[in-house]
This record gives structure tokens, sequence and C-alpha cells, in this order.
């Protein structure tokens, strides 16, 4: 009787019991995932320091695509744009703390080698000779638009936060 109450017992245990799977930690870009970038722009980001500029930029997933509005956009001196997005709700996982410090909660988007290069080592690299492809127009602001590339990291000194970056196309949406 004993060893019928104890089987009994042992196997409600197992049913009510919950399951206790290791979880894998999920990518939030995962969701996003694209396949529409293109990976030839890397030979268009500057290093600087870094050994190259995956390294520059740690890429977190190769290629996604975000929709939200343009804020803010302005020149660097690497001859990029830096454009800030003000992602729709269901993009807001990817942003992180340095997103929200650094870059007042907007999501960075850089379209490279669009306006006229002036710091030395982007210069040196010549990262931008002879290609300019004018992704972003300043008409853009203020627009909701889709914007498709690598979603990284940028891991320069005093700034940590995400971005899509080089970006491969933005599309302004109706």
């Amino acid at each position: 009787m004993v060893g019928t109450l104890l089987a009994l017992l042992a196997a409600l245990l197992q049913v009510t019991a919950p399951a206790h799977r290791p979880r894998r930690a999920q990518n939030p870009a995962a969701a996003f995932h694209a396949t529409t970038c293109d990976d030839s722009l890397w030979s268009h980001v500057y290093h600087g320091i870094f050994p190259t500029a995956k390294d520059r930029l740690r890429v977190i997933d190769s290629c996604i695509t975000v929709t939200g509005m343009v804020a803010e956009a302005f020149p660097e001196a690497d001859g990029d744009w830096h454009v800030r997005l003000r992602v729709d709700p269901q993009f807001q996982q990817l942003l992180n703390a340095r997103n929200m410090t650094g870059e007042k909660g907007f999501l960075v988007a850089e379209p490279v080698c669009e306006q006229p290069v002036t710091q030395a080592d982007t210069l040196q690299e010549g990262v931008c000779t002879n290609f300019h492809p004018s992704l972003y127009q300043p008409s853009m602001l203020n627009q909701h638009v889709s914007i498709t590339g690598p979603y990284t990291q940028d891991q320069s000194k005093d700034h940590g936060w995400r971005e899509i970056h080089p970006v491969t196309s933005i599309t302004v949406l109706p």
C-alpha cells in the first residue's frame, strides 16, 4: 500500500511540477531579421584604432529591418549621416541603456560615405573614395521610414549604443 501511494505521489509530482528546461537568451533582433543587406558596404566603414570595422561595430544581427520616425540627422566627420530614429513600439527592445543616455532614446542609423569626409583616419583608410550612395535625403526628416542594415553595437570610446550601420536601404513609408 505504501509503495502504491509513493508511486502515485511521484506520478502526481511529475504532472504538476514545472518543467525546468534551460531557456536560451533570445536575440531581440532575431524577430526582425531580414535577408536583403549589402555586405559589400562593410568595405566603406572606417575602423580607426580597431583592427576591422566589425571590431568597432560588433554585429548583433547581420541584417534587420526597423521602422520609425526620423527625428534628427546630422553629418559626421567620417562622411556618414548620423540619423536618430524614434523607433516604432515593437522595436523598443532594440535600444540599450546607452541609446537612452547617449542618443536621447533613439536608435542610430548610419548611411556611410554620404557627406564630405574630414576625419583624418577615415581619409587615410580611403573607405569613401569614389563611393557616395545617397541613401539618406534631408527631406526624410520627420518622415516615417523603414531602414534595413546590420544591427550593431558601436564599441568606440564613449559610445556603446545600438545602431543600424552600415545602412543598406531607407524607404519613406506611406
